[in-house]
């Protein structure tokens, strides 16, 4: 048999590809969905080729990887580890090559996807320079390189803390870079917009890097990882709001009020995203917790808590799948009336958003009494207000669009609300009978939403369906008390 350390870090190890993969998945996915990973052929007129494509969004994604790690390492070995880590030093100054040679692939394939050229012509030298001089995004890019090389070569001989400081500096300052371009640049709202990009991509890097970087440093069984873990934790507490500020100002710019959450696949996608960050933040912080008062009695198991960042970095991996994706798609126009509600955001409101608040809330907290004793109805109430919801959202449109975004605004909060009372109850009674009038009800309500779809239902349509009903028939499984958690298996106290 391996050793146990060795069988962990290989655990780990797994852990974190499967993190890649989870990321590449949901960003697949998605942009398949929306149909970005396709354009239609227009006779005299140049066609991005598909592997541009498909290049540029994984180039992105290598690129927030690679921008993550580098953040995250600089500060847990420069900053908060009680001397400067040289091990984690050399994470940063390969995880800043990575990134650089990321930012040379996305040049390239935005040469190619702006102009519409092939790979080989987008490689021509003096429309590359071109891109890097003239435009916001190849400046922004060039800056990027530019700095990264500096990181790259501090990295490698960080001496103090000084050093690490600088380093830190540096990556941060790459890091919040890329909120200059993109969507934010061509709104009204463009110094707001880009700032708190910026600002939010920065507290993901350094959250999710962070934790990888944490990771590392523990399977290596240091000294201090006691003191780095509580410094990690304050850290990231302080990443996490600033994360969640950030992004909801970033939203409020971009989205024109609350019928854009339902109308628009850019607000189905955020609230895809919302829904994770909340699973993602109450599942850190009943871990930072039980670490907390496990610290109070002796030496933490390093190990134990290694393996609990793996399976959070999972989470974390489909955040950023969901963040390049977002990226990649166009923040919606103003309201119209008539605009409709779409499948996917209808069901992150009334499944997977309440879910994430059933998993932070204790269990069984919020669920009213007579949809605890009768779960049927809760499953029937939410059925039929998701019908409604549809069905009179468009009357409230005509003349202007005003009654639309209050009326979009009430009828998510109480999909919401429905949606809670049904997970919680189905949970906590595991009634196959109330399972069974959602996964019968909720697809009819899907279908007869996108009934009228020229050419028929896309295939995006049965994905989705066929995902919330494993997710319903997943609800079945026994409950267990959340406080709990495994957490005493995972996080002990070493002897």
């Amino acid at each position: 048999m391996l050793p146990t350390r060795l069988n962990n870090q290989i655990s780990t190890r797994g852990s974190l590809l499967l993190a890649g993969v989870c990321s590449l998945a949901s960003m697949y996915l998605v942009l398949a969905m929306i149909g970005a990973l396709s354009e239609n052929q227009i006779i005299g007129l140049p066609t991005v080729p598909e592997l541009t494509l498909w290049g540029l969004p994984l180039s992105l994604l290598i690129r927030d990887f690679a921008m993550a790690l580098t953040v995250g390492s600089a500060l847990v070995g420069g900053v908060l580890a009680p001397k400067p880590d040289a091990f984690l030093g050399r994470v940063t100054s390969l995880s800043a090559l990575v990134w650089v040679l990321a930012i040379a692939a996305q040049s390239v394939f935005t040469v190619s996807e702006v102009l519409a050229f092939s790979i080989s012509d987008s490689l021509n030298l003096n429309v590359w320079w071109s891109l890097l001089s003239q435009t916001t995004v190849g400046q922004v890019m060039l800056v990027q390189a530019v700095v990264l090389v500096f990181i790259a070569l501090l990295g490698w001989v960080v001496l103090d803390r000084v050093t690490g400081i600088i380093i830190s500096a540096l990556a941060i300052t790459a890091a919040f870079l890329p909120g200059l371009t993109g969507h934010s640049s061509m709104t009204e709202t463009h110094n707001a917009a880009s700032i708190s990009l910026g600002i939010h991509i920065v507290a993901m890097s350094a959250w999710i890097g962070g934790l990888i970087a944490l990771l590392i440093y523990l399977l290596r069984a240091s000294p201090d990882s006691g003191t780095v873990i509580r410094r990690f934790s304050a850290l990231a507490l302080i990443s996490v709001i600033v994360l969640v500020e950030s992004g909801l100002l970033n939203a409020s710019l971009r989205l024109d009020g609350p019928a854009a959450i339902v109308t628009s696949v850019y607000g189905a996608i955020l609230l895809a995203k919302i829904s994770i960050l909340i699973v993602l933040i109450s599942f850190g912080w009943r871990a930072r917790k039980k670490i907390s008062d496990s610290a109070e009695q002796g030496p933490l198991n390093n190990v134990a808590i290694a393996l609990q960042a793996g399976r959070e970095i999972l989470w974390m991996g489909l955040v950023l799948g969901l963040s390049v994706a977002l990226s990649r798609t166009a923040p919606p126009g103003e309201f119209q009336a008539g605009d409709q509600i779409i499948w996917v955001a209808l069901l992150t409101l009334g499944l997977f958003l309440p879910f994430s608040l059933f998993y932070l809330l204790p269990l069984g907290k919020g669920t009213v009494r007579f949809f605890r004793n009768y779960p049927d109805v809760t499953a029937i109430a939410l059925v039929i207000w998701m019908y409604l919801f549809t069905t009179f959202f468009t009357s409230v449109t005509i003349g202007q669009s005003i009654g639309a975004q209050w009326f979009a605004l009430l009828g998510s909060a109480i999909t919401i609300y429905l949606g809670y009372q049904f997970i919680s109850s189905l949970a906590l009674n595991r009634s196959w009978s109330t399972a069974g009038f959602a996964v019968v009800g909720i697809p009819l309500v899907g279908w007869w939403m996108e009934r009228e779809i020229a050419g028929g239902l896309h295939w995006s349509f049965w994905v989705v369906t066929l995902f919330a009903v494993l997710f319903i028939l997943f609800l079945m499984r026994p409950a267990q008390q959340k406080s709990a958690t495994n957490f005493d298996d995972l996080v002990e106290v070493s002897t």
